[in-house]
């Protein structure tokens, strides 16, 4: 009696067999050479693939030792900014494997107690054999990076205690200044007591965003927004503060939809605002423009005031966007000087919704004009006319 004999693979079968071990020996070797932990896992968070960095990392051993084995009995996360929930979702097999790549700064605490440096957290979605699966990747921060988490973290906790005792003393002044009969001396000194309080609580809310932004730009909540209205209700809130605010605008832009946090907008603006207030002449132009679109991608706004004083060199004018860099004082001495955080802070707002902001100079027949440009990224799905369309004006 024959028994059936297995089929022989052809020479050229082999030589293909041959190669693609070949591949996957060196795409492993290639891995476990990478100093950043790799680790693939399923919808149950069960480990199918990880890298020698990871095993080092987790369990101090080698990929087997970490292969089909659940995250959370390799790891606890212990997220440092606003991606905490999704963060600790990757170890949950009770939530859905994320959609969309993600990223977030962490401390891992390993088994034994062990707590990790400052990671950075990352993870994608990848298809294999129709079935979903997450790469995560997981890497030491720099130095200059964990600085920068030590500093968010500071400054969270130093606005948290001392929001309570600057209220207690706000209220305190407040209820002073009612009080009658009062002299003109002591009206006085009360009410710039309650003026430095004010720019004391709104220093520290300027420098907590700022070092969040600086961190974790994520943290703005952008969206699809029309932009003319958003620009329309900023003119005229801040029509108090400036009746020579113009918004200026082509035909193109009536539907324009940008991509951006529409707080974070506004914010932008009223810094820029106050900027231009405190260093431009209030007789003088102030004008917010649109700029007609050009199929770049990004919409274009553009803030102009003019002033008196001489053109500065370039290297200073990007020295102004520094933390803490001042212009020139107030001529008039009625206002205290600002901190120098304004177009610090609006540069960041800018950045965080994927713009840029840049500030520039140049002569005009009513002095010098300083304009500040910032960009925001039309919506995706949004559809709109690229070509030239005469300026509207709207008077705030």
């Amino acid at each position: 009696m024959s028994s059936a004999s297995s089929p022989v693979p052809s020479p050229h079968e082999s030589n293909l067999v041959q190669q693609l071990r070949q591949s996957l020996g060196m795409l492993q070797v290639a891995f476990d050479a990478a100093s950043e932990a790799m680790l693939i896992v399923d919808v149950d968070r069960k480990v199918h693939w990880a890298n020698q960095a990871s095993a080092e990392l987790l369990v101090g051993g080698v990929p087997i030792q970490v292969v089909n084995r659940t995250l959370a009995d390799l790891m606890e996360v212990q997220a440092l900014d606003s991606h905490a929930l999704a963060a600790r979702g990757l170890l949950d097999p009770g939530q859905s494997l994320p959609r969309s790549a993600g990223e977030s700064r962490c401390h891992l605490l390993l088994p034994g107690g062990k707590s990790s440096p400052v990671q950075l957290l990352r993870w994608r979605p990848v298809e294999l054999i129709q079935a979903p699966f997450v790469l995560m990747t997981i890497r030491d921060l720099s130095p200059e990076e964990r600085a920068l988490v030590q500093q968010q973290r500071f400054m969270t906790s130093l606005t948290h205690e001392l929001r309570t005792p600057l209220a207690i003393v706000s209220g305190n002044l407040q209820r002073m200044a009612r009080l009658s009969p009062l002299s003109d001396a002591i009206s006085k000194r009360l009410t710039m007591a309650r003026e430095e309080m004010v720019r004391i609580q709104r220093l520290l809310e300027n420098l907590t965003l700022l070092t969040r932004l600086e961190v974790d730009p994520d943290v703005l909540a952008c969206s699809d927004q029309p932009l003319l209205p958003l620009l329309q209700q900023w003119c005229h809130l801040s029509g108090e503060r400036s009746a020579a605010l113009e918004l200026l605008w082509g035909n193109t832009i009536d539907s324009a939809v940008v991509h951006i946090d529409p707080g974070a907008l506004m914010l932008a603006l009223d810094h820029l605002l106050d900027n231009a207030l405190q260093h431009g002449e209030v007789d003088k132009p102030l004008k917010l423009q649109v700029l007609p679109l050009d199929g770049s991608g990004y919409c274009t706004l553009e803030l102009s005031s003019c002033s008196d004083d001489a053109i500065v060199d370039p290297d200073v004018i990007e020295a102004w966007l520094s933390p803490f860099t001042k212009g020139g004082l107030q001529r008039d001495g009625e206002q205290v000087e600002g901190p120098g955080l304004g177009l610090s802070v609006a540069r960041q707002l800018t950045l965080g919704w994927g713009g840029d902001l840049a500030v520039n100079q140049h002569p005009s027949e009513t002095g010098t004009e300083t304009v500040v440009r910032i960009s925001l990224p039309l919506s995706a799905q949004a559809s709109t006319s690229t070509a030239p369309a005469a300026a509207q004006t709207d008077p705030a």
